[in-house]
């Protein structure tokens, strides 16, 4: 082992670049089936300082009168407030029509602000309620908010039925796989066939993956297969995602041989293949991160733009055999790749580097039983030794 490797310079190195490089946020949702807009009402109901019942002004469209207050103290909000950023956008609301807003510093804002979160409803405004009531509870278990609006993904209530997609679909894909069953197998296959639903189709397919139907696995391989020819990559990530769970090692193959050998593919669609195989290696078949690692590095030679998602994979599992696909990045990195991102790909490079001139532990401890033998030797050897002498001398 060199001495450069373990030199206290070397480590302080590279932990003053992982300190400089922006924390990478936790892989919580699984980023294959969430729409757009990604915030879901919900947040804003969790972070709010005051949530009302409002009812517009006649005379003057989007000013808002609070009739009910459902948290929070009013004391220094006006009688009436102006909605200046609706949560959907659309025309002046039903002067009839009661609506649910919360006020607050939301997202990290610094200024509070009003914003719509529903319309006022008897089954929106118990939901709401219950929200509320489990706050404190999904801030010390995350996972239990996914699973307690996944009973409502068939709700008649067109409002809570697309707050319960928004909010499983921001789940982690390991807990979108315990939904199997949610939605039965012809719902969601129907729904796959509704083109008014395509946001929401990506999800879909998370959920039919988890069919054991010889149809389910001949629709999703088949529209993999049919993007291959076409170039198309619309929900390619979800098709992809979903081969993978039912069958990986015929999946992979094909992956291999379509998109990441021969001529290079859209940008796109090579993306969409990282995302898919990303999405496994943290959080599905994670026994094939190694075979995946593999993938990546085609990928990095077609698409080196996706570096910086790539060595985030590799040092979360502990990959470190794509330091030669990376380093040619570092001395020419792509157009638009920020200085923290060379800094991370710098940093698994010199951590790769250490991995590779520590000898393996075996052998570690192998070489240092080498001296401990040759003593205990010596030590029998040279009693035995002097005794034969003694003997012939006699």
């Amino acid at each position: 082992m060199s001495a450069h490797s373990k030199s206290p310079a070397g480590t302080l190195w590279v932990a003053v670049v992982l300190a400089l490089i922006p924390p990478v946020p936790p892989a919580r949702a699984c980023l294959i089936c969430l729409p757009v807009p990604t915030t879901s009402p919900v947040d804003y109901l969790l972070e709010a300082d005051l949530i009302v019942v409002a009812r517009e002004d006649p005379g003057a469209p989007y000013w808002l009168t609070p009739t009910e207050i459902l948290r929070g103290d009013a004391t220094g909000i006006g009688r009436s407030f102006f909605l200046e950023a609706p949560l959907r956008p659309g025309p002046s609301l039903d002067r009839n029509r009661e609506v649910i807003c919360a006020y607050g510093s939301h997202l990290g804002d610094s200024q509070p602000e009003w914003v719509r979160v529903g319309d006022a409803s008897a089954d929106f405004n118990l939901l709401v309620a219950e929200i509320l009531q489990s706050r404190e509870q999904w801030q010390l278990h995350p996972g239990k908010r996914a699973t307690y609006f996944s009973r409502y993904l068939d709700h008649q209530n067109q409002q809570i039925r697309m707050l319960a997609h928004l909010e499983v679909a921001r789940a982690p894909y390991d807990q979108i796989r315990e939904f199997k069953g949610i939605l039965t197998f012809p719902e969601l296959r129907s729904s796959l066939q509704n083109f008014r639903l395509t946001d929401w189709h990506p999800l879909y397919i998370l959920l039919l993956a988890q069919s054991e139907e010889a149809e389910d696995l001949m629709l999703i391989s088949g529209k993999v297969r049919s993007a291959a020819e076409t170039g198309l990559s619309l929900h390619l990530a979800a098709w992809v995602t979903g081969w993978l769970e039912i069958e990986p090692e015929s999946a992979l193959q094909f992956l291999e041989r379509e998109y990441l050998s021969g001529n290079p593919r859209d940008t796109a669609e090579i993306r969409a293949i990282f995302r898919a195989l990303s999405v496994h290696g943290n959080r599905g078949h994670q026994y094939l991160r190694e075979r995946i690692a593999k993938a990546y590095r085609a990928i990095l030679h077609q698409q080196p733009q996706i570096a910086p998602g790539v060595v985030n994979d590799l040092m979360n599992w502990q990959q470190w055999g794509l330091a030669d696909s990376l380093r040619p990045i570092t001395a020419s990195p792509p157009p638009g790749m920020d200085q923290a991102s060379v800094l991370q790909i710098h940093a698994y490079l010199r951590k790769a580097q250490d991995i590779a001139d520590t000898p393996p532990a075996d052998e570690e401890a192998g070489s240092g039983w080498i001296p401990l033998l040759i003593t205990l030797f010596l030590l029998l050897a040279l009693p035995a030794g002097l005794s034969l002498h003694r003997r012939w001398t006699a």
